[in-house]
């Protein structure tokens, strides 16, 4: 069996943006359910979620049952067995948080790739599916996508240069973290913050480098999207089913009531 192509890697330049979905309950049902119901991506957060490697690889399990969804799994940081752990589960596509120069770029990929052009142990087990992909170890480098995410001022001083290292294939605008950075936390900062987002994604854009970034505001998705995104987040599966449980309790409750005081 062949090693399967890198299908988010692979539309990143041509055809429509990619739509995507923040795993943070690291759940395989909550993955399997969320990979398919029509989006191209979800990301297995490895940075914030309650996240081990075996919950990491049931999630990947899960995401791989469905054929038109990719599966992204965001590192804890830049780490290097932490990296090669979570590749040898099988991701085909890392997002690595907290890029601020090239140096930190070159390392991550090096960590990434096996030889000549990288450090990576030869391994693998599931990564090569037990033995199915004989040639795995040999296309791997080639399947590979990382992607540097951008979320600080000092990563924005430093953005072209990163963009410019081999093997990152893209750049991800992390609007929470950057907010931090530059001061802008906060509802106030809101129309601010949208527009360093869109500025630093034409910068992207301006490199070569496919951009992609996270939303859950239509407005701004909509803003991105015209903007050039080539890969979009448009929802985070707490905050989802905590908006749906939420609503669906007020409204009960608003016709609990209004049955009460008809009944009166």
């Amino acid at each position: 069996m062949q090693t399967p192509q890198n299908r988010f890697k692979d539309r990143l330049g041509d055809g429509p943006p990619q739509l995507g979905f923040w795993l943070a309950l690291a759940n395989p049902d909550i993955a399997e359910i969320c990979s398919g119901i029509g989006y191209d991506w979800v990301l297995i957060d490895g940075e914030h979620a309650a996240q081990t490697l075996p919950a990491i690889a049931n999630q990947l399990r899960a995401v791989d049952t469905i054929p038109t969804c990719s599966a992204i799994v965001r590192v804890p940081g830049h780490d290097p067995v932490t990296i090669r752990q979570i590749l040898d589960l099988g991701a085909q596509t890392i997002m690595v948080p907290m890029v601020d120069t090239a140096q930190q770029a070159v390392a991550i990929v090096k960590a990434s790739r096996y030889p000549p052009t990288g450090d990576r142990g030869i391994g693998g087990a599931r990564a090569a599916r037990w033995g199915r992909y004989p040639a795995y170890v040999a296309e791997a480098n080639e399947r590979l996508c990382i992607i540097a995410q951008i979320e600080t001022a000092e990563a924005l001083d430093n953005m072209e240069a990163i963009a410019a290292v081999d093997g990152i294939d893209a750049l991800f605008v992390g609007p929470a973290d950057l907010a931090a950075s530059l001061g802008l936390l906060g509802p106030a900062n809101a129309t601010a913050l949208a527009q360093v987002t869109g500025e630093v994604l034409a910068r992207i854009r301006a490199t070569g480098s496919p951009c992609g970034t996270l939303s859950r505001d239509e407005r701004l998705v909509q803003q991105y999207l015209d903007g050039g995104a080539r890969f979009l987040a448009v929802g985070i599966d707490s905050f989802t089913l905590a908006k749906a449980a939420g609503d669906m309790a007020r409204d009960w409750r608003k016709r609990i009531a209004s049955a009460v005081a008809g009944a009166q």
